[in-house]
């Protein structure tokens, strides 16, 4: 059985410190509720010298305040907000509106407002991007996504769930927030042109401000891409991990030392003695994970959820598209369709070839970062690449600004070539690579190295491709799991009710889901 963190303080450091841990523990937990939430707010208002009855109006309208900045605009726009909430405009469009705007957002000056006080003040997310982008992980998000990039897409994407007891919801409100505000230089005239557009992977399902985040995204033109469901299990089973990745390695390590640790499958299990799910690493993929998979639904199979969620946007205004559609000579074609109905730029026809390639095919292998005489170097799939981007950081937070103006392409450099195996490619920093220049002595080491690592790289790649699960063994598996099945069949109903309302054609073209129907059917 795992230890408890207070525990663990406890035989390492002494009751003093495990008692410590404790308090601090509950103090940061009782200034998250919303009783001390809402006391706070009421005393920060009669501080500012309103009179007590302003704090139950703000609450009509579910204003939760939690910073001074708040109220410090209130009092500035005081007759703005007034003027708003009397007039026509606010009671037609938001008189039912779970977290109705405090400002009229086609008056707003974005460029003026911190992200904190625009969640305080029920503020939509800034409208300076083209179109959602939602719905379940393992559904082909990835390749879209590059294509995206290749026709000038900026992905804002939230970041990882905090481990520190602050809502997921909220800070991923501040971080889409952000982004949009980042990044608005380069989607302004004049040309290169890119496009923004928001990415919504998570259903934040026991997040206490999951309706609000979902709530303050505004009505737009959405995409929605959907994929077989046992072709998701397939993918989520065959996944392998990373650590972290930030992970670097020193360029002295052999490729087998490397990929030792790179090389990790989570393989999850039902712990009956404590009664929740437990992993542990494999080098190999487990079927068993897909019991796992299939009750992590803040991640995955909660299309209809999100799309229920996302209150502001209509039925009529989502387009909804299959993965087969962007596999292989389908792509581009697919691509041109998506630029016409959401006004971006169309790719080039020269392009053609670069969206027929399998996006994830190093996926868990690349980026490796290398360490070497206080210089990093970079392997990285080109598939992440696009006109002068380099993407190095793919968690789920991505830097674009990094990308546009952080990193080089060296492989011309080095090696005279522009690729390995048609994907591989040497990146450096900009300011490291001034120094590399002049140092011809690290250049030819470097070299040395990896043109032996490379080679292995894509060695392991193919080990690791055969390991992989095929849609057939995932449908085996239920059939000789029959309550794991009819576990399956119950979240796939839930999850494609959506889908079914408005594309019913697509469910009936997924053969394996199909398959699977007819399994339920013999077990039932």
């Amino acid at each position: 059985m795992k230890q408890s963190k207070t525990t663990k303080i406890y035989k390492r450091m002494g009751l003093k410190y495990a008692f410590a841990y404790q308090v601090k523990k509950k103090t940061s937990k009782i200034k998250r509720s919303k009783f001390y939430l809402t006391t706070r707010m009421f005393i920060l208002i009669i501080k500012s010298g309103y009179a007590p009855l302003f704090y139950f109006y703000l609450r009509k309208y579910h204003i939760l305040i939690e910073n001074e900045a708040s109220l410090d605009l209130i009092t500035k726009e005081y007759n703005n907000i007034k003027l708003w909430l009397d007039s026509d405009t606010f009671k037609e469009k938001y008189a039912n509106h779970p977290y109705p705007p405090l400002l009229n957002p086609q008056e707003l000056d974005y460029t003026k407002i911190t992200a904190k006080v625009a969640w305080d003040l029920n503020l939509p997310l800034p409208p300076y991007y083209l179109f959602v982008f939602f719905g379940s992980h393992a559904s082909g998000n990835r390749g879209l996504e590059s294509f995206l990039r290749r026709c000038g897409g900026l992905n804002y994407c939230v970041q990882s769930s905090p481990c520190n007891g602050k809502s997921w919801a909220k800070e991923s409100y501040f971080c889409f927030f952000k982004q949009i505000m980042r990044n608005y230089d380069y989607i302004s005239p004049p040309p290169p042109l890119y496009f923004g557009y928001l990415s919504i992977r998570e259903y934040m399902l026991n997040d206490k401000y999951k309706d609000k985040l979902y709530a303050l995204i505004p009505k737009g033109k959405t995409l929605c891409l959907v994929r077989d469901p046992i072709g998701m299990l397939k993918s989520y089973t065959s996944y392998h991990c990373r650590h972290s990745f930030t992970q670097v390695f020193e360029l002295v390590l052999s490729p087998s030392e490397i990929f030792e640790q790179l090389i990790q499958y989570p393989d999850w299990y039902y712990n009956e003695k404590c009664a929740t799910w437990d992993w542990q690493y494999s080098k190999y993929p487990t079927l068993r994970t897909s019991a796992f998979r299939l009750s992590l639904l803040d991640m995955t199979f909660h299309d209809t959820d999100l799309r229920k969620a996302l209150i502001n946007i209509a039925d009529e205004d989502i387009l909804c598209i299959d993965m087969s559609d962007i596999v292989g000579e389908k792509a581009f074609e697919t691509m041109n369709t998506l630029a016409k109905e959401f006004h971006f730029p169309a790719p080039k026809p020269s392009d053609k070839e670069k969206f027929e390639v399998k996006a994830g095919l190093y996926e868990g292998v690349l980026p490796i970062k290398f360490a070497y005489k206080n210089i990093y170097i970079y392997l990285l799939d080109n598939a992440y690449c696009s006109d002068s981007r380099f993407y190095i950081e793919l968690g789920q937070f991505v830097e674009h600004k990094n990308a546009f103006e952080h990193y080089q392409d060296i492989t011309q450099f080095l090696f005279q070539q522009e690729c390995f195996y048609e994907r591989i490619i040497v990146c450096i920093e900009k300011k490291d690579f001034e120094i590399l220049k002049q140092d011809t002595k690290t250049c030819e080491q470097i070299k040395t190295y990896l043109l032996t690592f490379i080679p292995r790289l894509e060695e392991q790649r193919k080990i690791e491709e055969a390991k992989r699960f095929g849609e057939k063994d995932i449908l085996e598996y239920l059939k000789l799991h029959k309550d794991l099945c009819l576990k399956a069949k119950e979240v796939f109903d839930s999850h494609l009710t959506f889908l079914k309302s408005v594309r019913p054609d697509i469910i009936e073209s997924w053969k394996y889901y199909q398959e699977f129907l007819r399994i339920c059917e013999e077990i039932s």
